[in-house]
């Protein structure tokens, strides 16, 4: 789109995200849910990826999700919005009628070789998940019960196991390296906007917090700290921008491999910035009325969503196809059998 167009619209999300936000996890209600889920709807959102060429670029709906995350809000924009429209519109299948999301297996990865039950993320409102196998098929599902997961912003429902769905379609080799790269990319970028504002508010606050009469920013031990969380936050957010410019102007397997590093250096230095973080807000980080703990959920559970480091590493390390198959599609985790818990 314009870069007017793209000001605009992210400013719609930015005022959303302002009103909507929550500070403390008792505001997560079903009221609140609702409230917010009919604010994004009319935001239109939903629209930007499903035509072909879609309206948005890769880089203008990964900073989107990067604006998403900066706020605490329970909408599901990455399912809902960003996420399963793009497996449609790379099936060029019309987007359905119903509002789905997408299915992972149970610990929240790319489903793996092994049959494994499945869980609808990012699901609130929907009413249906799209299941990407490993060989490139893409299944139609339904929602099951709520489950319980250590991120208490996002909606997670069971899939029931009496059915496998309506096949929808297959994505073929280069469309299966752009899914896995779209969904890496726009989940990193998410998790760069969460970390990026909560070493943000850990600053602020050493500039305000006063210990022995003295403001703590004060200190250099906590100024180092903070430095080194500013640090790691910068390298995350270049390195899932870079991931995003990929995408929009590289070929599929470059793109893949440069959102796989984006996601590996996510995972391990969000986590660390937002440590750091929870430290400068020290005793008060570790009260449930505090809005630190809904930040570092969300970090904690974002560092293994899809793919984890070792699963990334592991790929990484391999020699690079001389061409694609249908197996390259497959998903990046280990093929054991995968664990029964969703994090």
């Amino acid at each position: 789109m314009q870069t007017e167009e793209f000001t605009l619209v992210r400013d719609m999300l930015r005022s959303f995200a302002t009103r909507h936000r929550v500070w403390s996890a008792d505001e997560v209600t079903p009221r609140t849910r609702a409230a917010a889920r009919q604010a994004l709807d009319e935001l239109g959102l939903a629209e930007l990826r499903r035509s072909s060429p879609p309206a948005a670029t890769v880089q203008e709906c990964a900073l989107l999700a990067e604006e998403h995350g900066r706020q605490p809000l329970t909408t599901s924009l990455l399912g809902t919005a960003l996420l399963a429209p793009e497996v449609s519109r790379l099936l060029g299948i019309t987007a359905p009628a119903s509002l789905p999301t997408i299915a992972l297996a149970r610990d929240l990865r790319f489903p793996g070789q092994h049959p494994s039950p499945l869980v609808a993320w990012d699901c609130d409102a929907a009413d249906g998940a799209l299941h990407v196998a490993p060989d490139g098929t893409v299944r139609q599902v339904a929602l099951g019960p709520p489950t319980r997961t250590a991120d208490l912003l996002r909606s997670v429902r069971a899939i029931p196991d009496d059915g496998e769905g309506e096949v929808v379609g297959r994505l073929g080799a280069e469309a299966g390296q752009r899914w896995q790269s779209y969904a890496l990319v726009v989940v990193t970028a998410e998790l760069v906007g969460a970390v990026d504002a909560f070493v943000e508010l850990s600053t602020d606050y050493a500039r305000d917090r006063r210990q022995y009469g003295r403001r703590i920013g004060s200190f250099q031990a906590v100024q180092h700290l903070l430095a080194d969380a500013r640090v790691l936050v910068e390298a995350c957010a270049s390195a899932t921008r870079y991931a995003a410019w990929c995408l929009d102007h590289e070929p599929a397997g470059r793109a893949l491999a440069a959102a796989r590093v984006a996601k590996a250096e996510v995972n391990t230095s969000a986590v660390e910035a937002v440590y750091t973080g929870m430290q400068v807000f020290g005793g008060i980080a570790q009260t449930w009325e505090h809005v630190a703990h809904l930040y570092l959920r969300r970090v904690l559970v974002g560092a293994d969503l899809l793919a984890t480091t070792a699963d990334l590493l592991t790929t990484l390390a391999e020699p690079a196809p001389a061409e694609s198959s249908p197996a390259d599609t497959g998903a990046l985790t280990p093929t054991a059998a995968e664990p029964e818990t969703t994090r």
